[in-house]
């Protein structure tokens, strides 16, 4: 690509789109340099370069310029990213790995980027970049202890940086069994939901079987104090019903999540990713259909399951 670029620079100007995901250490980071100066009209931007020194970054980023730019999804540590940002403050989408610093604030603290609506970052670098910008749309993951304080010790700084959340992706730990109350609490006009539960980083510790979800109906009275929300999705390692792929017993618990005796005003979808990282593992679709006679959401109806799904598949 690099070399037919050099001979055509009309190559170069037509890409919106660069993508680069390695899985070994880049050795030297030149041709790679090389080929982003040809990029000029560059939209998209996604650089996963793991083992990479922040010198090396610099190398490889120093000068760049992009004035198109929209997205960047990039694994460098944060203070390489600030850097780079300062010259690109169109960014609207942007998505980075674990942070590096050993001191709060994150180096992005601060960061104004006026466009910036969708961010998936650290749990512990969430809120220094919202609260300078309108974002909207929020992931947040959990790369180091210092990611994995409860939802409820963060949120609130959420609501208090930003009105304008309505997305919300969050990888939650197993022991976390208040996370729906915070969000209820502190963000009730989310719009779509995501939670992920996740292995804390430490010590691996016994899987325990309690979840809060399990509750249905209590479950299901949570979620309907969040009266604007449209899309709810879970993913556990856990059983969703005593029979895996049981459409009966699936539709018992999405009946009570989604309010059968009192419907949620909103709420049409639920996706649930079951029994995640074991080889039986299943994710359901389920849709609410519309009465019209009624007036309001009515039947649950499984609209589609898959077995051994990937990441890409959980929207």
């Amino acid at each position: 690509f690099l070399e037919n670029t050099r001979h055509n620079c009309a190559i170069g100007r037509a890409v919106k789109s660069f993508h680069v995901i390695l899985h070994v250490q880049l050795e030297q980071v030149t041709s790679l340099r090389d080929c982003l100066l040809c990029l000029c009209n560059l939209a998209d931007l996604q650089l996963v370069l793991p083992f990479l020194k922040p010198p090396r970054w610099g190398q490889l980023l120093h000068g760049l310029r992009f004035r198109q730019l929209n997205l960047l999804s990039i694994n460098a540590l944060h203070i390489v990213v600030t850097e780079f940002l300062e010259y690109h403050p169109g960014i609207a989408f942007l998505s980075i790995d674990a942070c590096g610093a050993t001191q709060r604030p994150c180096p992005l603290d601060g960061r104004k980027l006026p466009a910036l609506c969708d961010v998936s970052a650290p749990i512990g670098c969430i809120t220094c970049l919202i609260s300078n910008n309108p974002i909207s749309c929020v992931v947040a993951c959990q790369f180091s202890k210092a990611d994995s304080a409860p939802i409820w010790s963060f949120v609130p700084s959420l609501l208090m940086s930003s009105t304008n959340l309505t997305i919300l992706q969050l990888e939650v730990s197993l022991t976390d069994y208040t996370s729906l109350d915070s969000l209820v609490r502190y963000v009730p006009a989310l719009r779509a939901l995501k939670l992920t539960e996740v292995n804390m980083p430490g010590p691996v510790t016994p899987t325990s079987q309690r979840r809060c979800w399990k509750a249905a109906k209590v479950w299901g009275r949570k979620l309907r104090r969040l009266p604007h929300l449209h899309d709810f999705a879970l993913c556990t390692c856990l059983p969703f019903t005593q029979i895996p792929g049981n459409t009966n017993q699936e539709r018992a618990v999405i009946d009570l999540w989604g309010g059968w005796e009192m419907p949620h005003p909103n709420l049409w979808q639920i996706v649930v990713w079951y029994l995640h990282g074991m080889p039986q593992d299943k994710m359901v679709f389920w849709e609410c259909r519309w009465s019209l006679a009624e007036r309001h959401w009515h039947d649950w109806v499984k609209t589609y399951d898959m077995d051994r799904p990937d990441a890409l598949s959980f929207v």
